[in-house]
């Protein structure tokens, strides 16, 4: 059973699964997009409690995900450790030792990814425009002013299809943008201008910018934000970097050039 369960055979036919699997949340996404947007804006368990009643096929596909995904975790650790340790002791070389670290920092990527889905907490969908403030926990985000550089008709459209227009050749980057500033039990401790693809972060508190918004009560432009507060979060972009990094040296020690042809004229 332990060889079954550490072989290249499982690994193979898992990530074929996996790939798989993901194709099938893509088309499953276009007749399911409400369900899968709101995954992003809240708790995951709070989203499969709130999701089942009304559309059971998004919450099935996400529990299958994670029973691969699973299974990958301990095929991984099982070769790791009947496989991978045992020719490192075996060869006492630096190589074998590395590849074998390489495993451990995957393992530790899986299930940081795991974890991070059941920790912490998030907000999503959270319209500010200026003046307005929005409690999350022991925080206070309030909006101070929002700048829109370029074409305000970027306003009019929504969501996705607003994002599909801010291209590179339409807007500039640092021309809009939200101007937060955060509270911790009635003290600021952050005050700084939040673009996109750009947030605020603040220990393990992150305020993303999603999208610009105008509200037909409002005179001014607002935002839509996510916010999540996430203890894991470091640990897993360190341990991520970490992996990157011994990723890299590890291609270097193996990399083997090939040897010049020998002149035989």
């Amino acid at each position: 059973m332990m060889h079954f369960l550490s072989s290249l055979r499982l690994a193979f036919y898992n990530l074929l699964a996996l790939i798989l699997w993901m194709g099938t949340g893509v088309v499953l996404s276009h007749s399911h997009e409400a369900a899968f947007d709101r995954m992003n804006e809240m708790p995951i368990l709070e989203w499969m409690g709130n999701t089942m009643p009304q559309s059971p096929l998004p919450v099935v596909w996400f529990l299958v995900l994670c029973m691969i995904s699973l299974i990958l975790l301990v095929n991984a650790l099982c070769c790791t450790f009947n496989r991978q340790l045992v020719l490192a002791r075996k060869l006492k070389k630096g190589k074998p030792w590395l590849f074998f670290i390489l495993h451990c920092l995957f393992i530790l990527v899986l299930g940081c990814h795991g974890l991070i889905l059941v920790a912490g907490d998030k907000q999503g969908r959270i319209y500010l425009s200026p003046g307005m403030s929005h409690v999350f926990g022991p925080y206070r985000i309030l909006a101070e002013e929002v700048v829109i550089g370029d074409d305000p008709k970027l306003l009019s459209a929504l969501g996705k299809t607003q994002r599909s227009r801010m291209t590179r050749d339409n807007i500039g980057l640092h021309n809009n943008y939200v101007r937060l500033r955060l509270f911790r039990n009635d003290l600021e401790v952050a005050d700084k201008p939040v673009y996109m693809l750009s947030p605020m972060r603040y220990k393990t508190l992150q305020v993303t910018l999603v999208e610009f918004s105008q509200n037909p009560r409002q005179l001014s432009p607002g935002v839509i934000l996510t916010i999540t507060d996430n203890p894991l979060n470091p640990v897993f972009f360190l341990v991520y970097g970490i992996m990157i990094l011994s990723l890299a040296g590890f291609t270097m020690l193996t990399w083997h050039q090939k040897p010049p042809e020998k002149d035989i004229s």
